[in-house]
């Protein structure tokens, strides 16, 4: 088929009018990084959310858990302590600087040093004794003990312009940032992040501008969003997705690789001590009913401490049942035929509809004669409580994350002897969970993560609930929007003309 002239720039003006060009993507989120532009000091939410924009990982999970390459094309292992890294070239950085080894060496040795050790991303590779150049672009990383998992952490090293970092330090960076990601903040105001686009990055940018603005209540958010304010509304719930898709707009869900459960405290010598009341404890919940009334029936229900696309995901293991009357015969077996009560400690507004949830389980576990008083309590409190210990009560709510890693083996770091301040610590399974973390046979890492996530779930640890989901609301005209696995491709988004 032949085109004139004519018809090409006919076309040329239908595409150039479908996209909307020099406009601003406002997203609404709880609040404002207060790290800034510092990618080493936190590595939760609401910081990934600018950090996806500004910076790149040296390697990325896609949807379905696999790893793939990133800033690294390609990793291999050369020794059982020693891994080497080859990485694209023709990166730039927003400062026009290329990316290249040193800037990866530069990051390494940076949170290696006294002052960065301190920084809480400096935690995830502490398992890293130091790091060597090959060429401009290949590097070696030597470990301090045998690390299979090493290319699974490599999402969270954050590449910065080490000439920027060098010169202003961690806090003059964290106000002017430099990475090698689709836009690089500019202004940093109260309630709001001004980021605009660099086009000279390799994730090609489609729209000039975004902005992240802090809203800290999810009712508010969905309002900015019906009212024009907003073009994305971040973690809100089921009841803000009706209200936007009733007004025009579009509800996103999506499953996050995080497990919520109710963890109790062992060996305090409290009813929930007994194997046989832990188990009666989870046959007592609905599920089905939690998830279908509360989350628009988007998990599904679990079989173990981890998601299904986590790596050692044990597919044997079946759903929990919901069996009420087997829980009070077990109750009974275990000497609480008349039931027992205890105290959880639950932050309010960590999830979605967490504050239902926590109704909800107490009215199933009512129904066997169990009484959870739930005590809240602010999430500053639960962190400090998970660092320093200081619980007040019997259980409490917290997730089993696979993240960084997207490995079943991350959440052990937690709920495992491990912990310092451990809540559960049964030294039958350490053995397997230290071997895991150490084996580079394919076969034996899988068998030990599944037979780890059997004892789990067969000692009953926690009350496994769901996995955990999260909810958007989105502009009908904007296109291009998800959220994988902490990461938000910000270069995929643009707007169409309606």
């Amino acid at each position: 088929m032949r085109f004139t002239l004519k018809t090409i720039l006919f076309f040329f003006l239908i595409i150039k009018n479908a996209f909307c060009e020099n406009q601003i993507i406002r997203i609404g989120t709880t609040a404002v990084a207060p790290s800034l532009g510092n990618p080493y000091k936190y590595t939760g939410h609401p910081h990934l959310y600018t950090f996806s924009a500004t910076f790149d990982g040296l390697t990325r999970f896609d949807e379905e858990g696999k790893l793939n390459p990133w800033l690294a094309i390609s990793w291999e292992n050369k020794t059982p302590l020693t891994w080497e890294i080859t990485l694209r070239n023709n990166v730039f950085f927003s400062s026009g600087r290329s990316f290249n080894s040193d800037a990866v060496i530069a990051v390494i040795k940076y949170l290696l040093s006294a002052e960065g050790v301190t920084e809480p991303v400096a935690t995830q590779f502490s398992f890293i004794r130091d790091a060597e150049k090959v060429d401009d672009y290949k590097l070696r990383i030597h470990t301090h003990m045998p690390s299979p998992f090493l290319p699974r952490t490599l999402p969270l090293l954050h590449i910065v312009d080490p000439n920027q970092w060098e010169t202003l330090g961690p806090l003059g960076f964290s106000r002017m940032p430099i990475g090698t990601g689709p836009f690089q903040p500019v202004k940093y105001l109260n309630n709001k992040i001004i980021l605009k686009a660099f086009k000279g990055s390799w994730r090609k940018p489609k729209v000039e501008s975004i902005e992240i603005i802090a809203v800290p209540d999810a009712y508010t958010r969905t309002l900015g969003l019906i009212s024009d304010q907003l073009d994305i509304a971040l973690s809100i719930g089921p009841d803000e997705i009706r209200f936007i898709e009733n007004s025009g707009g579009l509800g996103v869900a999506w499953l996050s690789a995080d497990l919520w459960s109710i963890n109790f405290h062992h060996n305090k010598g409290t009813p929930i001590d007994n194997l046989y009341v832990r188990e009666a404890l989870n046959l007592a919940i609905n599920r089905e009913e939690l998830i279908n009334g509360l989350l628009n029936g988007v998990p599904d229900i679990p079989s173990q401490p981890a998601p299904r696309n986590a790596y050692g995901f044990n597919e044997k293991l079946k759903p929990i049942k919901y069996d009420p009357e087997r829980a009070k015969i077990l109750l009974a077996n275990a000497g609480f035929p008349n039931g027992f009560s205890f105290v959880l400690e639950g932050a309010i507004g960590v999830g979605a509809n967490d504050a239902a949830m926590y109704q909800k389980v107490a009215q199933d576990l009512s129904a066997i004669g169990v009484e959870m008083k739930i005590q809240s309590i602010p999430v500053s409190q639960l962190i400090r409580n998970v660092i320093e210990g200081g619980w007040e009560g019997d259980a409490f709510g917290l997730n089993y994350t696979s993240l960084p890693t997207l490995d079943v083996l991350k959440s052990m770091r937690n709920h495992s002897c491990l912990w310092p301040k451990a809540w559960y610590c049964n030294e039958k399974i350490m053995p397997y969970i230290n071997e895991a973390r150490v084996t580079f046979d394919k076969k034996k890492s899988l068998d030990l993560r599944h037979k780890i996530m059997k004892f789990y779930r067969n000692q009953w640890v926690s009350i496994f609930l769901y996995q955990a989901v999260r909810f958007a609301g989105i502009k009908q005209n904007l296109k291009g929007f998800s959220e994988i696995h902490n990461f938000i491709p910000y270069e995929d988004m643009y707007f169409i003309k309606q």
